[in-house]
């Protein structure tokens, strides 16, 4: 049997342990490396990590763009690890699109934050399979090539979009978590994948903007202004979890936003904090992912007549933030 092929694009922090699990689970990875292309295609990745130990490795392949992708190769899985940028131009359909046309058999893998991500790439390319997957894996991009991973938490949550997919669409999902499982992390097959976007929309929709406006980790922000911190983050947890019960979505609720927010407050008690992605973005001048995590939720809010006033006021703010780091670049 020939070792599957798989494309990562986006290889930033979580693509480039993708890449380095994969490799060892015993697939060919072509990476499609843009803002870091060079440094990896010279050096490949250095990987520092308290699980995987130090680790340097270079992908089978690397590109910048998938029209660069060898021609003979069809892939087994297009694993997306790029931020999600809804309504973006070019679209990551259209960036992905050499690698799907006339392959209905490669798997389109969205492993990525937010929700309602799917569609867009569903209607795009209709003869593929969609899987959806949500990403616990704590590591930072600290130079090009340089991947700094000091935690053990690694797990992909993974399932077919939609939830009620074809039997096969579900094979191609257990297939992706025994990958990963084989190549030394952690993956669940899940029935509903969106019970777990929204479960970790829970905390990405608090925290990720609450640190990009405030410049703080996360176990900071809780010791800036006692009691007010903690009930900022508490109350947009608890407009989350209004919302998805609104939409139908079961288990998002306050024990599980109580277990999420705890986290936090360890860390505030032990000065552990953690920069979450937006506040590394903001801090090194990139793009973060507003729509994706906050603007989806706010307008499916505004569609079902919800209040949410603590969501709808950090959007506000992160919009502008996005709009100043833009124009500006800062």
């Amino acid at each position: 049997m020939s070792s599957p092929n798989v494309l990562v694009f986006g290889v930033g922090s979580i693509g480039a342990v993708y890449l380095y699990q994969l490799q060892q689970a015993g697939c060919s990875v072509t990476a499609v490396c843009r803002s870091n292309y060079q440094a990896v295609k010279d050096n490949g990745f250095t990987l520092k990590s308290t699980k995987f130990g130090n680790q340097k490795y270079k992908p089978d392949f690397v590109v910048r763009a998938v029209a660069e992708c060898p021609r003979n190769k069809a892939y087994d899985f297009v694993l997306v690890c790029a931020k999600s940028f809804p309504g973006s131009n070019p679209s990551l359909a259209d960036l992905i699109r050499p690698a799907i046309v006339g392959r209905p058999a490669t798997a389109i893998v969205l492993a990525q934050n937010g929700i309602d991500i799917e569609k867009e790439i569903a209607d795009e390319f209709p003869n593929n399979l969609i899987l959806s997957g949500v990403v616990y894996l704590p590591a930072t991009q600290t130079a090009q090539g340089t991947i700094e991973y000091p935690e053990m938490l690694n797990l992909l949550e993974i399932g077919t979009y939609p939830a009620n997919a074809p039997p096969s669409h579900k094979s191609a999902a257990i297939k992706m978590a025994e990958l990963m499982i084989k190549g030394g992390g952690a993956a669940e097959v899940h029935e509903d994948i969106q019970i777990s976007r929204w479960s970790k929309l829970l905390m990405n929709a608090a925290w990720n903007p609450i640190c990009a406006l405030s410049l703080c980790t996360d176990g900071d922000f809780l010791t800036t202004s006692t009691p007010f911190a903690y009930e900022l983050v508490w109350e947009i947890m608890l407009e989350i979890i209004a919302l998805a019960g609104k939409v139908g979505i079961p288990g998002v609720t306050v024990q599980e936003a109580e277990k999420r927010l705890a986290i936090a407050k360890k860390r505030a008690e032990t000065g552990t904090g953690r920069q979450v992605s937006m506040l590394q973005d903001v801090k090194q001048g990139r793009s973060f992912e507003v729509e994706a995590i906050v603007g989806n939720a706010v307008r499916l809010g505004r569609d079902l007549n919800m209040h949410m006033p603590r969501l709808e006021t950090i959007y506000a703010l992160l919009k502008a933030r996005h709009f100043a780091l833009e124009k500006d670049g800062t």
